[in-house]
């Protein structure tokens, strides 16, 4: 009588390799929580840019004198007032609305919490004709701000124009620091656009003066592709950690099957009769 033969169900049943499953669905745990950190990592960086970036809030909340300029405060509506300084001057070749011109720009020095003042870099208004923007900027004189309103941009780095030219066309504290009087070493590593209002305000808008087109930022809302290749993988893994138990066990199921066969036949063999 043969050997009833051990099936997929029976071998996967033992103790050992119900032992290798247990092992192989923490490994795969594991891999699906990579591959989940992976997908949110993909989604986070997808994301738009959803800050409230046009209420005003106070500059101090978003920004320290010396510190680089962060995501969050990055294009953002700050209020600040302090004390306007003499250093009016203007940069060429900005941008408004397609058209080319001069902006009027100024050096506020902003009181902060712990005393002292530091120095923050304004961008006024715009003109199109350089002259009048360096007659403008001639006419204002020092004083008190008042409330004011700008958004706060990253500083520039300085152009070819500014290298070669002389034409002095970025905002680049770092290049305004060295041309501001009485500068006491505290300065915002940003600067800020007016809004109408306040440029409104510091007389910036005279005839021929326009307010300085600044939008909120924009971020563009793509996956990280890169993230979900490697969340791809990660499933991939998952998959062949049960693909391996599988493999095993069939291994054995085959072994097994193989050694009974074996056997049977030498019985066989051994039963014949002898001539």
């Amino acid at each position: 009588m043969s050997t009833p033969l051990p099936t997929f169900s029976d071998v996967a049943k033992r103790p050992r390799w119900i032992g290798v499953l247990v092992l192989c669905i923490v490994v795969a745990g594991v891999f699906a929580l990579l591959g989940q950190w992976q997908i949110e990592r993909a989604v986070e960086q997808g994301q738009a840019d959803e800050r409230d970036t046009e209420t005003a809030v106070p500059l101090e909340q978003v920004a320290e004198p010396g510190s680089t300029l962060t995501s969050e405060a990055g294009g953002r509506m700050v209020a600040f007032s302090g004390t306007w300084t003499d250093d009016f001057d203007t940069r060429v070749g900005r941008d408004q609305h397609g058209d080319q011109g001069s902006w009027v720009i100024g050096r506020v020095l902003v009181e902060q919490p712990a005393g002292g003042t530091a120095s923050l870099a304004v961008a006024l208004s715009w003109l199109s004709d350089p002259a009048a923007a360096e007659a403008l900027a001639a006419s204002l004189e020092a004083g008190e701000t008042g409330e004011l309103v700008g958004r706060l941009m990253p500083p520039e780095a300085p152009t070819m124009g500014d290298v070669q030219g002389g034409t002095r066309e970025a905002m680049s504290v770092a290049e305004l620091v060295n041309e501001w009087d009485d500068y006491d070493g505290m300065v915002y590593a940003s600067y800020a656009i007016l809004d109408e209002p306040s440029a409104a305000a510091s007389d910036a808008l005279v005839e021929g003066a326009e307010p300085i087109v600044s939008v909120r930022p924009e971020v563009d809302a793509q996956l990280n592709w890169l993230n979900v290749f490697y969340a791809i993988e990660w499933i991939a893994f998952m998959l062949f950690a049960f693909y391996l138990w599988y493999r095993l066990v069939k291994d054995a199921l085959e072994r097994e099957i193989e050694d009974i066969e074996d056997a049977e036949a030498a019985a066989a063999e051994a039963a014949e009769p002898r001539r």
